[in-house]
């Protein structure tokens, strides 16, 4: 295979072998290269030590990022825009902190430093002239689309425990199957996810579950008991510890009602995940679209003795909140998640229902407070209509169903234009309304007014509909001044 190599990294990788040195790309990049995927970045290893490193830039009067990953052996050279990452070969040993190295040393060889690495896919390298150094046979397991360890699994999720994450995530992302060693490995060093950040969990959670297989990867994560441990954050030099996805596990085995259900609640959900899109709203509220089924107070059973859930989106919608707020997501994506799932089986409901429910529906969701602009109450139900359709390709519902919600949600999306979020929405301003006698005061009570009554379909969002309201209003004021 032929590798075009940007300009920029040519550039650092000349200079290094004209002073003497190797100088090869390995990791992410051979690994996308190879696969006909256009890399993201690049990343260049060595025999030359940071401090040869870094000198090569200054004859070469390029800028440096000072101190960032320098303690690691890495030196990031600033090339235009672009930081290219250049690092010694090296190894490391890792101790409670189950992701940073407690110790790094040099080492010499191409092949000390591609022995290190966490898997057969990313453990491969390439010279300027396209030559592969392939040791592990990475280019075959890509061939056959499996995520293998380089060595021993044990040793290498014992060295770095984000490696275990890291497996999930490309799994997901490349939607390959994985060596069942990997299974069992990480089994066998689940205590070492306890040493992890919570940020860097979270980092590998965001890039898992917008990947194309993301269903592929939780499978992984909750079969293996990856999903119901704990890792960590600090905060004000206090630890604290964060379970990461332990509500899961309950939903594999656990039973749904055959009549409109194939699949138990964890197969549903990984279905529906791979029918969705891959917005983190969307895949966020399929995860935990049907996570509350299942749980006391929520199961039930019909006179057929069938599996019921009734209030199982009310009390997942709580649960989605705590879940994301707990991993410390951001609190606007945290309440979206969660009216996602809150809303998700009022979707289906509505399909067949008139006009003057989903009227009464949207309105509702403008008088809550949840939508800051009708753009934003449109987009939410764009998500809505995926999720809802993504669950209902892992029912029994036929293809005309399916039509009619993607017909349903392209309405409601539609109709979220319409309706007035804020007083700026309505068809009267208060400059319309000056020259009838308003004052100040009273347009700053009236038009909230207005904006309610539109809200609940006591009246029109029409000018001459609301002056008339504006007007009766302001007379009704007068009179009760003069009483």
């Amino acid at each position: 295979m032929n590798f075009t190599f940007p300009t920029y990294i040519k550039q650092v990788m000349t200079a290094l072998q004209d002073a003497g040195f190797e100088a090869y790309v390995v990791g992410g990049a051979v690994r996308d290269a190879l696969l006909g995927r256009k890399p993201d970045d690049y990343d260049i290893v060595t025999n030359a030590r940071p401090d040869e490193i870094k000198l090569l830039a200054k004859q070469h009067n390029l800028s440096l990022v000072d101190k960032v990953g320098q303690n690691f052996g890495v030196v990031m050279i600033v090339m235009g825009k672009k930081v290219v990452e250049v690092a010694s070969y090296r190894n490391e040993t890792y101790g409670r902190d189950a992701h940073r190295p407690e110790e790094v040393w040099y080492c010499d060889t191409l092949e000390e430093d591609l022995g290190r690495r966490d898997f057969t896919i990313n453990a491969m390298a390439v010279d300027l002239d396209g030559n592969i150094t392939d040791l592990y046979e990475g280019q075959e397991d890509l061939r056959q689309g499996i995520v293998r360890t380089v060595g021993n699994a044990d040793k290498r999720f014992d060295e770095d425990a984000l490696r275990m994450f890291r497996a999930c995530r490309f799994v997901a992302q490349l939607d390959f199957t994985y060596d069942k060693k990997i299974l069992k490995a990480i089994e066998n060093n689940l205590e070492r996810v306890e040493g992890l950040s919570l940020e860097r969990v979270r980092v590998e959670l965001e890039k898992l579950l917008v990947s194309e297989a993301a269903d592929k990867g939780l499978d992984l994560m909750v079969q293996s008991g990856l999903a119901a441990q704990s890792c960590h954050y600090k905060e004000q030099g206090q630890e604290f510890k964060v379970p990461i996805l332990p509500e899961l596990e309950h939903m594999v085995g656990m039973s749904q009602n055959p009549q409109f259900h194939p699949f138990d609640v964890w197969e549903h959900t990984l279905v529906a995940l791979r029918n969705g899109d891959r917005s983190m709203e969307t895949s966020w509220g399929i995860l935990l679209h049907d996570i509350a089924k299942g749980l006391e107070g929520i199961r039930g059973t019909n006179e057929k003795g069938e599996p019921t859930d009734h209030g199982h989106e009310e009390k997942g919608a709580a649960m989605a909140f705590n879940i994301l707020s707990r991993l410390r997501f951001p609190k606007e994506l945290a309440e979206r998640v969660s009216w996602l799932v809150g809303n998700h089986m009022r979707f289906g409901a509505n399909i067949d229902a008139n006009d003057d429910v989903t009227w009464r529906w949207l309105r509702k969701c403008a008088r809550s407070g949840e939508f800051r602009e009708n753009k934003l109450m449109a987009e939410a139900f764009k998500q809505l209509t995926n999720v809802c359709i993504a669950d209902m390709v892992a029912t029994t519902a036929s293809k005309q169903e399916l039509i009619s919600a993607q017909m349903y949600g392209t309405k409601l999306v539609t109709m979220a234009y319409l309706v007035p979020i804020h007083t700026t929405d309505l068809n009267v301003t208060g400059k319309d309304l000056l020259p009838q006698g308003f004052t100040k005061k009273e347009l700053e009570e009236v038009m909230p007014v207005l904006l309610r009554r539109v809200q609940d379909g006591e009246l029109k969002n029409d000018y001459d509909v609301l002056e008339k309201a504006a007007k009766t209003w302001k007379t009704r004021q007068e009179k009760k001044g003069q009483n």
